[in-house]
């Protein structure tokens, strides 16, 4: 009878190795594909919110709602969101909040809001509203806040370069110039203070996306977040006021 020749040890030991070989090749092709899967969704969830904004104006006279009623903008924008799936509530990259366990900057956050019966619910998001994008307050309610830093509406000049939307790990901002960056990478919201810490996160490669009042979604860098126009008086050259934190030092500019 034959014998059937079976593997030797180097034999196996080469096969192996070929597949390792090709492992440590297509591993990175394979997460830059992921990445660039996750970056698509999740600017596209942003325009489709985007949209949503914009029909609210557009049956507003064009305008944005108070500031007092953007803070809680899930429910505002509920009415307008129609079929779209509400999938879109979450950036792919932070589907699960941090109540339930998730870890910044991969963490949903929560909010219980109460909407127009009165009654209270509970959102899930990942995405942060420019509560700059809002008509002041109206006389003698909210907090006072210099009217003329407002963008009142959608359909103002230079808008393009405004925020409307965010990557965040909080539903709203409100951040000021000079504004400090956060002390570590994976820093968790603060309140009433340094508020553009709630979204200069690392989520996506030390870069975040976001929506602009022109209705568009772009990648953004994280120190490029203090070069746009949050508000109608922001100074472009502005930064942390007291330097970079050591984590976003070296990050470009």
């Amino acid at each position: 009878m034959n014998k059937r020749k079976g593997f030797t040890l180097i034999e196996l030991l080469v096969v192996i190795a070929i597949i390792a070989l090709l492992m440590s090749i297509l591993m990175p092709a394979l997460e830059k594909a992921k990445s660039a899967a996750t970056a698509a969704m999740d600017m596209s969830n942003q325009h489709q919110f985007s949209l949503v904004w914009k029909y609210w104006t557009d049956e507003h006279d064009g305008r944005f709602p108070y500031r007092m009623d953007i803070g809680g903008w899930p429910t505002l924008m509920s009415d307008y969101m129609g079929e779209i799936d509400k999938s879109i509530w979450l950036c792919p990259a932070a589907t699960k909040p941090l109540i339930h366990g998730a870890r910044p900057p991969f963490a949903a956050w929560s909010n219980n809001p109460t909407n127009a019966a009165g009654q209270t619910i509970t959102l899930f998001g990942s995405y942060t509203v420019n509560l700059w994008c809002a008509r002041p307050d109206r006389p003698g309610t909210g907090t006072a806040r210099d009217p003329d830093k407002f963008w009142q509406t959608p359909y103002a000049k230079g808008c393009a370069y405004s925020p409307l939307l965010m990557d965040g790990n909080w539903s709203n901002t409100e951040p000021e110039c000079y504004d400090e960056g956060p002390e570590f990478d994976g820093y968790w919201w603060e309140p009433n203070a340094n508020e553009m810490k709630r979204v200069s996160i690392n989520r996506h490669n030390y870069k975040v996306h976001g929506c602009f009042l022109d209705f568009s979604a772009k990648k953004i860098g994280l120190k490029r977040l203090w070069k746009l126009k949050w508000h109608k008086k922001w100074l472009l050259d502005a930064a942390p006021a007291s330097g970079w934190p050591d984590w976003m030092a070296t990050l470009p500019d």
